[in-house]
């Protein structure tokens, strides 16, 4: 392994007796180990999403976490959904979509990174853009779903995006995912938690940790109702706000 530059080692004092030779892993050989991980970590993972689809408990308490809120969006009205690159697999992707559309009766932007999630839904409008920029006018959707994948710099903008687009009396429910949220590292990191950070960091670079207190202060000086959920069943927090504050509007039309 140290010849295949996985590992470097040094000599360090003994203990008692002579130094002893320790072992530490490069860069190269995390990112080997992670695919090992992954390979071995991801037969298990589908073998759990299988058993949260059959476990009745865990989707009652989906249902009703989602039934606390749907009462504030408006299913008739427009819902942009926007998806990063290297998040939702396809297969991932099309199911949440469905479960959207028995929810959803209006029109659905689906903004993703150019040439990916093909789809053939006549209510579904395909738009090339990104978490920081959605093709979109200023309060122009009732709905928005947004995964948010913190950037290094500047790490608020996906939410400034999706706030713009947002009607002032619309609602916006943004996955976090748990592997992104700082954390105590003596914790240790779930299974679910590490293989979507391993995903999700493959997809691009400046990716980084955020504290979920700092998020829910900058959607606090927009919305007037701000709400998080942790979903650990599926590695991730919702984070709901809605109803625009009046100061959020203010702010937009000085910093243009």
């Amino acid at each position: 392994m140290e010849d295949a530059g996985f590992i470097s080692s040094t000599q360090v004092p003994g203990e008692r007796g002579p130094k002893r030779r320790a072992y530490a892993l490069t860069a190269a050989g995390r990112r080997e180990l992670e695919d090992r991980l992954v390979d071995a970590i991801a037969v298990v993972r589908l073998a759990y999403l299988d058993h949260l689809a059959a476990d009745e408990t865990t989707m009652r308490r989906a249902l009703d976490l989602l039934a606390k809120y749907l009462p504030r969006a408006k299913p008739r009205g427009r819902t942009a959904m926007v998806v990063p690159t290297g998040y939702l697999s396809e297969i991932n992707f099309r199911w949440f979509l469905s479960q959207l559309f028995d929810v959803v009766q209006g029109d659905v932007y689906l903004v993703r990174p150019r040439g990916t999630f093909e789809i053939d839904e006549p209510r579904v409008t395909l738009l090339d853009g990104s978490e920081t920029y959605i093709p979109l006018r200023d309060d122009h959707v009732d709905n928005a779903i947004a995964v948010w994948i913190p950037r290094k710099r500047p790490w608020s903008r996906p939410l400034e995006e999706v706030t713009r687009v947002l009607k002032p009396s619309g609602i916006v429910a943004i996955i976090l995912p748990d592997a992104l949220i700082a954390r105590d590292v003596r914790i240790p990191i779930g299974i679910g938690a590490f293989m979507e950070g391993v995903r999700i960091r493959r997809s691009g670079e400046g990716v980084a940790e955020v504290a979920l207190e700092k998020a829910v202060a900058f959607l606090e000086e927009r919305f007037r109702h701000v709400a998080v959920e942790p979903v650990p069943e599926l590695s991730f927090h919702l984070v709901i706000a809605w109803e625009r504050a009046q100061s959020d509007r203010t702010r937009r039309s000085a910093s243009s």
